[in-house]
């Protein structure tokens, strides 16, 4: 269930869902005959399979993820020693032709793919645990001898170096999932291009994008001996893909290897069905039967009532009774394998903001509630309830005209949308006083262990490491094409804000709360509110300062989270190094790419101009980053969050108090099981609409409580080897089918919306503008 920066623009949530919710250390995967011992465990592995411990197995995951929660009592030495390998092989084919063909692969396509969704309503994860279980089987066929030969090289690389190792997979899954995702600068091209007709160029576009995923990576390594190199930080979710990697490469027992071997057979071969089916039949809500994505009950009874429309509708209402059948709405949430606990938090918040709050805003008609278009809509208003023409209150340059400002404000949000704001101070303030209250023993541990004669620091002892100079000067050309950059083109940036940006993404704490507690801190809110203050009346400047401060802090944390993985495993550093390189770039020149291509083909549906009935390509994330450039930017939050705005402020109060309430409560009644109430996650669930409309909640809430109640608890077993598969095989097949379909029929090659029919109706899919 991760959040991405992008969905947390605007009402600008830290990233919660996935890093302090939603993975337990062995969240299904089968454990070693040397985790089993140290876990006690009194079972033998039976040549049949890894059967005889999988009930230690549960009773590790339940440990753990009650250990996530109260963030006490954890040994983080011990913890290691059950999950990493204190072995290495330094012999072990690493940097070949193969892992470089399989992971640019993975990286194009995923780069591409997340392009693509982020214009679309609803965006599914490009799955690392796809590109981990696809990359097994093809990595054994390069590595047979029969398909490609052994002694054979091509310009010096050597075509099959023998069998595809476990160092091989990691830097395939390295590679490409450093640029896989949609880079968060692309929000900075896309609404310069749409909203504000300013388009950058190529060459500076590209070099946008590059700057600061680069300068990110830049930081990873300078962070390296603080957040990399102590086992104290040691990146819990990066130990549940070690233990993956080992199950899939286990060569340390005959027998557990058999079994593991047995068992990636059976996964995948399920991954396989799963993903056949799922990429066959997304081409109904996708592109022959839209209407399954947003099914509306209250909208099919009657659509000529304001308030049937308003309550009903998956896409401008709260979605009441609403049905979805597209997988992209409802795997949005990862309902298959997050935690019940967190599910709980991230589902009370969207439910109770939406069906419960909202529907009293609307009833007391509190802020004009009624008045506005949508109820949840990110637009900005006028005091007639009309869309606020920005461009009349813009200069020629884009900054702000003073006077043209007063006269037209002023500026109103839908009630929904403003509170987001205030539920974004009180996710920051929240998040700071929670991960203290429940994890400040693992920092206070981070900072006290000796690193240097651990079993890790031995091994890699075997390998020359990166020096330090080849970071800083990648972060030094970073700098410097940065600099040009913001003097060449209308970012409305100066140098020195862009240094304070560098400096606040350098803030380590950030990292060490990462490293130990799997919570990242988003300095969004910051960053904006910081450029917002001292660059008023900038728009692109704002969200320039952004990019550079925020996402370059979040990229940094990305890679070193990839570089710890990198030690566990006795990854070469150079080479890692390397593959790091090698997909950022690539997953920037793809985005690029993509984006031109979605902006060209897509490009009335995207700025507004002209409605897609099919709802799918609404452009809700460019529309969001707009809305925040204007209100953190162009007005600024001292002109903005003043008069009945102002009480948002109180977030930052709140966000604080209720944690400290709840884990007072705790320490009171712990029978009350208080210390399970995340008040982070509630408040991103609380907000995570209008990033994806409001038909995500239904279906994926009865699929959570399928998954992680009845099936979790009738068929553990069943349920703990394969619910990360499904959930990788229908996010894959929900992937591959929507960049099949934009290919095809988007406009690339041929323009084709489907037949028109009753579910595919040209007016309205979801069948809630009146008549149709």
């Amino acid at each position: 269930m991760s959040i991405t920066p992008r969905e947390a623009e605007a009402y600008e949530l830290p990233s919660l869902r996935a890093e302090s919710s939603s993975k337990g250390y062995d969240e299904g995967e089968e454990i070693s005959q040397e985790d089993a011992r140290l876990l006690g465990s009194s079972n033998e592995i039976k040549d049949g399979g890894a059967e005889g411990i999988e009930d230690d197995t549960a009773t590790y995951r339940r440990a753990v993820e009650d250990e996530e929660i109260i963030g006490k009592g954890s040994n983080i030495e011990t913890l290691i020693a059950r999950t990493v390998p204190s072995t290495d092989d330094p012999t072990l084919p690493t940097l070949t032709l193969r892992v470089l063909v399989l992971g640019s692969t993975f990286c194009i396509l995923g780069a591409c793919s997340s392009m693509v969704f982020y214009f679309k309503s609803n965006a599914p994860q490009f799955s690392q645990y796809f590109v981990i279980l696809a990359t097994y089987p093809l990595g054994h066929v390069l590595a047979n001898e029969k398909i490609v030969p052994r002694e054979k090289r091509i310009f010096g690389w050597e075509l099959n170096p023998g069998r595809f190792s476990i160092k091989e997979a990691i830097l395939v899954s390295v590679l490409s999932s450093s640029g896989a995702a949609a880079a968060y600068a692309a929000d900075i091209l896309a609404i310069m291009d749409l909203y504000y007709d300013t388009p950058v160029g190529r060459l500076p576009s590209i070099l946008l994008l590059l700057t600061t995923q680069c300068i990110g990576f830049g930081l990873a390594g300078m962070l390296q001996n603080l957040l990399v190199n102590p086992p104290a930080m040691y990146w819990p979710s990066t130990l549940v893909t070690v233990q993956l990697f080992t199950t899939l490469y286990s060569s340390t027992s005959t027998a557990l290897s058999t079994a593991a071997q047995a068992m990636t057979t059976k996964r995948l071969r399920v991954f396989m069905i799963i993903f056949l089916i799922t990429f066959i039949y997304q081409f109904l809500p996708f592109l022959l039967f839209p209407t399954l994505t947003s099914v509306s009950v209250l909208c099919l009874m009657d659509n000529e009532s304001w308030w049937m429309r308003t309550l009903g509708s998956g896409y401008s209402g709260l979605g009441v009774a609403n049905w979805s059948f597209d997988w992209s709405s409802i795997g949005s949430s990862g309902p298959l394998y997050t935690p019940y606990w967190a599910l709980g938090n991230y589902f009370g918040g969207l439910a109770g903001m939406i069906w419960v709050i909202m529907p009293l805003i609307l009833i007391t008609n509190f802020w004009s509630a009624r008045s506005f278009p949508s109820p949840v809509s990110a637009g900005l208003y006028n005091s007639t309830f009309q869309k606020f023409d920005v461009t009349s209150i813009l200069k020629p340059d884009l900054s702000l005209d003073e006077v043209a400002y007063e006269t037209a404000k002023p500026l109103l949000l839908t009630p929904y949308f403003a509170i987001t704001y205030g539920l974004s101070f009180a996710a920051l303030s929240s998040v700071l006083v929670h991960v203290w209250l429940w994890h400040r023993d693992e920092i206070k541990e981070g900072a006290e262990i000796n690193t240097a004669n651990t079993i890790r620091s031995k091994l890699m002892r075997s390998y020359l490491p990166v020096p330090s100079s080849w970071y800083v000067g990648l972060l030094g050309v970073n700098f410097g094409a940065a600099v040009i950059l913001v003097k060449t083109t209308p970012l409305q940036m100066p140098i020195w804000a862009l240094v304070l940006a560098m400096a606040i993404a350098t803030v380590s704490f950030v990292g060490i709360i990462a490293a130990v507690s799997n919570t990242q801190i988003g300095l969004n809110v910051l960053t904006e509110f910081v450029a917002g203050v001292l660059m008023p009346g900038k728009p692109i400047g704002n969200v320039t300062f952004k990019c550079y401060g925020y996402m370059a802090m979040s990229q940094a944390l990305a890679l070193t989270s990839d570089l710890k993985l990198g030690w566990y495993t006795s990854i070469p550093p150079r080479e890692m190094f390397a593959c790091q390189i090698l997909g950022t770039v690539l997953g920037a020149l793809a985005n690029y790419v993509t984006l031109e291509s979605v902006l060209e083909s897509k490009r009335p549906f995207l700025n507004g101009s002209v409605v897609d009935p099919t709802g799918q390509w609404t452009g809700r994330a460019p529309a969001i980053f707009y809305s925040a450039s204007i209100i953190w930017g162009a007005v600024a939050p001292t002109k903005f969050f003043s008069g009945g705005y102002e009480v948002l402020y109180l977030g930052f109060l709140i966000g604080a108090i209720v944690p400290l309430a709840c884990w007072w409560g705790h320490k009171r009644w712990p029978g009350y099981k208080l210390n399970k109430v995340v008040f982070p996650i509630i408040c991103s669930g609380a907000t995570i609409v209008p990033q994806y409309p409001t038909n995500i909640i239904l279906t994926s809430m009865i699929v959570a409580v399928l998954s992680n109640s009845y099936f979790a608890k009738k068929y553990p077993k069943t349920h703990g080897k394969y619910i990360y598969v499904i959930s990788s095989a229908l996010d894959a097949g929900t992937s591959i089918t929507a960049l099949t379909i934009y290919v095809l029929f988007g406009g690339v090659i041929w323009t084709w919306n489907g037949p028109e029919w009753w579910g595919n109706a040209r007016g309205d899919t979801e069948h809630c503008v009146p008549g149709t």
